[in-house]
């Protein structure tokens, strides 16, 4: 019997890498060889913080691969193929499924364990699951179809124009994919806010300007640039919307009393412990408050069309490659914000497009 490697959570900075029997994939199921996956924020807290987790947790959702089996009932995927995925899976029926929602699926799963050498995608689908990669696109590019499609999915519900100004806050890999599909999209006034100054120098190509809001008066700064407006009881600058993609506390204040009144702010960005909300500022400014959770299946098409026409560059985000055997290392990189973008971890044994 065949087996592989895969990374667990079994507390708090302790992931173990566990031999595990190499699956056999069911009619409807695809066996993939991990070509890269990239460290996601969710996966910081799970590391640092113990969230969403539970020992034997396997980790891993940002992906890419090469086809190792291919289940009978399998249509248009071929051993060999070289894929991108989306590791989510709901359950087609539900109301939510019915809307077109499949991210508020009741039974959504997520296909896990990309820190490893193998992972079985079950029920897989040729472009719902599984993305066919042309030859010129990398692992670590396929590898963002996951953060790229969260970060579309808070585009669309901020239902902006493209003359719009907006505040992109917190530019992790979400907020780094936030403004590449801004400007994809044509919007030319994007605000990108962080205190890493290698994430703002990521972001600077694809933004109006960065701020550092540890040594900038970012509201002072915004209202220089796009002016300000009043409600009857509250100033705000011209920024029509904000979307929140760090999931700090001190940030969602921020951008509470940045956004216009009539705005949006959309929150993407998940909290480790529920925040206080100024209820008065969201209600006196008549502030459309939209959260933004996971994508659907329709994101993750689009996502995959951005890599695949070059609408969108994200291989400059890539900061660290790390091998799988020191995956321990590669979070403690990753949760170093000011030396790290997006860090990938890749086989041990390069494949494809490592050296």
């Amino acid at each position: 019997m065949s087996t592989g490697r895969v990374a667990e959570w079994h507390g708090i900075e302790d992931v173990r890498l566990v031999e595990v029997a190499t699956p056999d994939p069911g009619p409807n199921d695809v066996l993939l060889r991990i070509g890269a996956c990239g460290i996601c924020g969710s996966d910081v807290h799970r590391y640092s913080e113990g969230a969403w987790s539970i020992p034997g947790t396997r980790l891993g959702h940002e992906y890419s691969g090469t086809v190792l089996a291919v289940g009978a009932e399998v249509d248009g995927i071929r051993t060999g193929d070289r894929v991108a995925v989306n590791p989510a899976r709901s359950c087609g029926v539900c109301p939510a499924c019915a809307d077109g929602r499949t991210n508020l699926c009741a039974e959504r799963a997520s296909e896990q364990g990309g820190f490893g050498d193998q992972v079985l995608l079950r029920e897989a689908r040729r472009d719902e699951q599984l993305f066919v990669m042309p030859p010129w696109m990398s692992f670590e590019e396929g590898a963002f179809v996951e953060p790229l499609a969260v970060a579309l999915r808070a585009v669309r519900l901020a239902d902006l124009e493209p003359a719009d100004p907006v505040v992109v806050s917190g530019l992790g890999t979400i907020g780094q994919c936030v403004v590449r599909v801004l400007a994809a999209h044509g919007h030319s006034e994007i605000l990108g806010v962080d205190t890493s100054e290698r994430r703002r120098e990521a972001a600077a190509p694809v933004t109006s300007a960065t701020l550092d809001p540890g040594t900038t008066d970012v509201f002072a700064a915004v209202v220089d640039r796009w002016g300000s407006q009043c409600s009857p009881y509250q100033v705000a600058t011209g920024a029509a919307a904000v979307i929140e993609c760090s999931g700090a506390v001190l940030a969602l204040d921020a951008a509470l009393r940045l956004v216009c009144p009539g705005g949006v702010l959309v929150l993407a960005g998940l909290c480790s412990t529920p925040p206080a909300v100024d209820v008065n500022t969201l209600v006196q400014k008549e502030v459309r408050l939209h959260g933004s959770f996971a994508y659907t299946v329709e994101d993750a098409r689009e996502a995959f069309a951005l890599l695949r026409e070059a609408c969108v560059d994200v291989a400059p985000l890539v900061s660290h490659r790390i091998f799988l055997s020191e995956v321990d290392r590669a979070f403690r990189l990753q949760r170093n914000v000011a030396d790290s973008l997006k860090v990938m971890v890749v086989p041990d044994r390069a494949l494809g497009n490592y050296p």
